[in-house]
């Protein structure tokens, strides 16, 4: 396996190492070497028992959750009849408003 590691240099004289893909794994020492053999260590511990596994994850399509109701009425003979029943009504609030 192969990581990226940032090693920056500390004004206490020392060097802290950070693993860029698990920022809680991190190594401090005098030396830069030090500094990623504490790395090491962490990431003994850390892998200890475990392994890596690749997994690919295809997100579902993000639908509205009333999108499975959509033409659920498109073949009900009344349906017309029920859409100018609510441009009738419409028409009866708009005139409200223009008084």
């Amino acid at each position: 396996m192969t990581l990226n590691i940032l090693v920056q240099a500390q004004p206490e004289n020392g060097y802290l190492a950070k693993v860029l893909n698990w920022p809680e794994i991190t190594g401090a020492g005098k030396t830069k070497e030090e500094a990623l053999n504490k790395i090491k260590t962490e990431l003994d511990l850390k892998l200890a028992g475990s392994e890596i596994v690749r997994l690919n994850y295809q997100p579902q399509a993000d639908t509205h959750p009333w999108m499975k109701f959509a033409g659920m009425w498109k073949e009900d003979p009344s349906f017309d009849d029920f859409l100018e029943e609510i441009r009738v009504y419409r028409e009866e609030l708009d005139k409200g408003w223009e008084q």
